[in-house]
């Protein structure tokens, strides 16, 4: 009998892992519903759910939804949401969230020219298993996607991304994106918020980033069944006139008000179930969060936040378990092309999150393919490097990584 494909027997330990992690939430529902601490004798699991191409049994039911993903989240207005509606306003028991997140996404430079050979949605298609299962998939937009504006002439370096990367960015499964970052303006309001519109249109929400500051501000709001989901993107990386205004579009700067920025994340956790914060800080091509980041990310969470992913540095940075919430400082570039190995390797993140206890995390390695920059999942040696780097920057910071074939992952004991 021929030896099975590699692609398949990493799919079949990841459903592995997902029926032993299945079995994690049933009991954290359980605990859940009878108002009793979670579990502490959980499986050393690693994994929340399989991706596969071929319709998988996944923690969500995609017909239960009205919204246009295929994850069952659907994106709600801010402003329309009613009281809150976390786990303490419902008696219903919710599954566990999985969030599936990768790094930076930019559509310009190689990345157009792999674009308009190939069209957008190629750009993800050998990541997208990874992604489009999840409950929510969150990456940074590293560039506006418009074929509008005027280039900022004061930079040095700027991006326009293809208007196709919107279909490709929807038909991976993302549900939402972050423009609370340092290229978000480089061709003007008019492409930021053709951007966003595009996005919008697509159904694919925007947190970081709008036509003046209470609308960069806001969170992105998502109904998932797994509870109601807040995302907050803050930009600690803030060229000179990139901050939004009461009547400029622009970016949610960290820099302003760092009280305020506490009490955004604070009235988020009132509402929703679970919180999630994007930052873009840190140092470009520096893999160890320094203690800026460390020191905002710890307020973050005191004030509600569930889960923290920063970017910006175009290289991977540790991960770490604080107070039960995970942070994971950078997740290196996912769209991008590079000119050095080290900001080509990067990780497709997985976490599954319940409001009680720590969670349950996998990192799958990925490759930026030279020249354009694409991602695409390794093996072998190339996955063990990666994993390597990322678990000695994880160590650091206080967490061990676990590995299995291919991945590595975290499971509370």
């Amino acid at each position: 009998m021929p030896p099975w494909p590699k692609r398949t027997v990493d799919l079949l330990i990841l459903g592995i892992w997902v029926a032993a992690l299945t079995m994690v939430g049933v009991v954290i529902a359980d605990a859940r519903s009878d108002r009793a601490p979670a579990s502490a004798t959980a499986p050393s699991t690693v994994e929340a759910q399989s991706p596969t191409t071929t319709s998988p049994q996944s923690e969500i039911d995609p017909n239960a939804s009205t919204g246009s993903t295929t994850d069952g989240s659907t994106t709600v207005d801010p402003a329309a949401t009613g009281p809150a509606t976390g786990a303490s306003a419902t008696t219903t028991t919710l599954p566990p969230l999985l969030v599936a997140a990768g790094g930076d996404v930019m559509g310009d430079r190689q990345v157009a020219a792999f674009i308009d050979e190939h069209g957008g949605e190629a750009v993800f298609a050998d990541v997208a298993p990874y992604l489009s299962d999840a409950h929510v998939t969150f990456v940074n937009l590293e560039s506006p996607l418009s074929d509008q504006g005027s280039r900022e002439t004061g930079k040095s370096v700027t991006f326009r991304g293809k208007t196709a990367l919107v279909d490709g960015i929807a038909s991976a499964g993302v549900d939402v994106v972050s423009l609370a970052n340092n290229h978000a303006l480089d061709w003007g309001a008019a492409a930021l918020l053709d951007t966003i519109e595009r996005l919008s249109s697509a159904g694919v929400a925007v947190a970081g980033a709008g036509p003046d500051s209470a609308a960069a501000r806001a969170p992105a709001v998502l109904e998932t069944q797994a509870g109601t989901v807040a995302v907050l993107a803050f930009a600690d990386i803030v060229p000179a006139g990139f901050s939004a205004g009461t009547d400029r579009a622009g970016v949610n700067s960290a820099k302003t008000d760092r009280q305020r920025l506490l009490d955004d994340i604070a009235a988020a956790a009132d509402r929703a179930d679970y919180v999630l914060v994007s930052f873009h800080w840190g140092l470009e091509y520096d893999g160890y969060a320094g203690e800026a980041q460390r020191t905002l990310a710890h307020q973050a969470v005191d004030a509600g936040a569930d889960l923290v992913i920063g970017h910006h540095p175009h290289v991977l940075q540790g991960l770490e378990i604080y107070k039960n919430k995970l942070i994971a400082y950078s997740l290196g570039d996912f769209v991008f092309d590079h000119y050095s190995r080290a900001t080509g390797e990067a990780v497709i993140l997985r976490v599954m999150m319940s409001p009680d206890g720590p969670p349950a995390l996998t990192v799958i390695p990925v490759y930026l393919e030279d020249p354009h920059g694409i991602p695409r999942p390794v093996h072998g040696q190339e996955a063990a490097a990666i994993l390597d780097r990322l678990a000695g920057f994880s160590e650091r910071l206080g967490l061990t990584l676990t590995r299995g074939g291919d991945m590595a992952g975290y499971a509370p004991r």
